[in-house]
């Protein structure tokens, strides 16, 4: 009889573990697996409207540029380690008039824990696995950088990004430093299903020749934001 009632409770436990497992993984707001946050299919596909603001530290001049880019996931190849890895074909154009023209080739991992992105020969971690809220990881522990602490500080929340707008998405901290010399920040947002719906990178310099009225002596604001995506 014990022996019944041990196996029974013990059914049961795995039973309900199971469920919120496949709760978590489908979006639960206290976190889960959530791969779909980071799609790894061929033909994926994620347009972005682009902002580069810039200012030159010796002309001073400051200049602003509007472009677009197209990513595509074009096939899937092994790596050096033998890993499916997907081949990112990522294009620019300068408005919606113009043909695209192929500006380089990144690629990206999806294994059980970690979702990697090789940008221009360097590899970020860009999502771990599971998502939980405000988990922590080095993002550049697969590059020769600078630790650099990544923190998920929204999970599985609606979100948007310019006029579109999601069910699930999550935000993650990549840097967040406001000291007297500068200001540097970093952050990226993903949506499930569809993968980074929106980014936003601030670094200035600051200029503290007069101390009454600090100013900028050099700075580089950039943002890419979702206009379309399609499997």
């Amino acid at each position: 009889m014990k022996n019944t009632i041990f196996y029974f409770i013990a059914i049961l436990t795995i039973s309900l573990s199971y469920s919120s497992c496949k709760k978590s993984d489908n979006g639960s707001t206290t976190g889960g697996l959530t791969y779909s946050y980071f799609p790894s299919n061929i033909g994926h596909e994620l347009t972005y409207d682009a902002e580069l603001i810039t200012k030159d530290e010796f002309s001073g001049n400051e200049d602003t540029v509007y472009f677009q880019i197209k990513e595509v996931i074009e096939s899937i190849i092994s790596d050096n380690e033998g890993r499916p890895t997907q081949r990112l074909e990522r294009y620019h154009r300068s408005s919606d008039t113009d043909p695209w023209v192929i500006a380089n080739v990144w690629t990206s991992n999806l294994t059980s824990t970690l979702a990697e992105k090789k940008e221009d020969n360097i590899t970020y971690i860009k999502l771990t696995f599971p998502v939980t809220f405000g988990k922590t990881w080095d993002g550049n522990s697969l590059n020769n950088s600078d630790l650099l602490l990544y923190e998920y500080t929204e999970i599985n929340t609606p979100g948007s990004a310019g006029s579109l707008s999601f069910d699930s998405t999550l935000t993650v901290l990549q840097i967040d430093e406001d000291n007297f010399i500068e200001r540097i920040y970093a952050t990226e947002r993903y949506a499930t299903g569809v993968g980074m719906i929106y980014k936003e990178q601030i670094e200035i310099e600051k200029d503290y020749t007069n101390p009454s009225n600090p100013g900028i002596k050099s700075q580089r604001l950039y943002k890419e934001t979702l206009t379309s995506w399609s499997n």
